[in-house]
């Protein structure tokens, strides 16, 4: 996977681990700028691989892709890294959460990636795990999470793993508000990927099929109609204007006029 994470700190790494790291891409999770990211074990990339996974399971070869929305529909595999996931969250201490707090999962080959929502915040996190090689993974979460409760509009992305910097095959998975009813990646080629939605959150995963740079997140609502389009390869766009709720108070963004409302989440 092609890397956006800034590299860590050393004495944040594991023991022995830090001069390794530097010859390592990060894995590509585009996350808010105030989140810091970690990455663990020890990984030998030799080029970028693509995380991409279908809604079920593909028998193709080692092609194995799958995309669960909850701890009821991990595959086995998904299921041995999601575990890994907590064991190395638990020994960092970063985020108390569990298996059954998993909101949605994704696994293309030896790779998977996940996202963990509990009553405070949120943990992401990244497993290679292929053959005949140390596991390794990156992970990156927020303890305490102020606007747990709203969106920046009807649409967060939390996680995007590419298998280039702006392009490729693409895994991504975020928040929705109540009127989203569906959301649909249009790849910026005339192709399309439907996310799928459950309790609040989304998955999706390109499939066969490349997103580039002109790719965009497109909200409808229950009637079909379109409510939100924002570009897929971007800071989230908290960052782009400000969002507050209904009594005023900013959400996200610096304060200023003609703030776009924010839009509550529940799950």
């Amino acid at each position: 996977m092609k890397g956006i994470f800034e590299t860590p700190v050393e004495r944040d790494l594991p023991p022995g681990a830090a001069a390794r790291m530097r010859s390592d891409l990060m894995a590509s999770v585009h996350r808010p700028r105030s989140r810091r990211a970690l990455r663990l074990g020890v990984a030998t990339v030799a080029t970028a691989a693509a995380m991409v996974a279908g809604v079920a399971m593909v028998p193709s070869g080692d092609d194995v892709r799958h995309l669960a929305m909850g701890p009821s529909e991990l595959s086995p595999t998904l299921r041995r890294s999601m575990e890994q996931c907590l064991s190395w969250n638990e020994e960092m201490e970063r985020l108390p959460v569990s298996m059954d707090q998993l909101a949605v999962a994704a696994e293309q080959d030896h790779r998977a990636v996940a996202l963990f929502i509990s009553e405070t915040g949120y943990f992401t996190c990244e497993v290679s795990a292929a053959p005949h090689q140390e596991i390794s993974g990156a992970a990156s979460s927020e303890r305490d999470w102020p606007q747990r409760n709203w969106l920046p509009g009807p649409v967060q992305r939390l996680l995007l793993v590419s298998s280039r910097v702006n392009g490729g095959d693409v895994a991504a998975t975020g928040r929705v508000s109540a009127r989203v009813h569906r959301l649909v990646l249009e790849h910026g080629d005339g192709q399309t990927t439907t996310a799928r939605l459950a309790n609040g959150v989304f998955g999706l995963i390109t499939e066969d099929a490349n997103a580039n740079e002109g790719a965009e997140l497109v909200s409808y609502d229950d009637t079909g109609a379109e409510i939100d389009r924002r570009p897929l390869f971007r800071p989230s766009d908290e960052f782009d204007h400000c969002y507050g709720d209904p009594s005023g108070t900013v959400v996200y963004g610096s304060p200023g006029t003609n703030c776009l409302p924010a839009e509550r989440w529940s799950r």
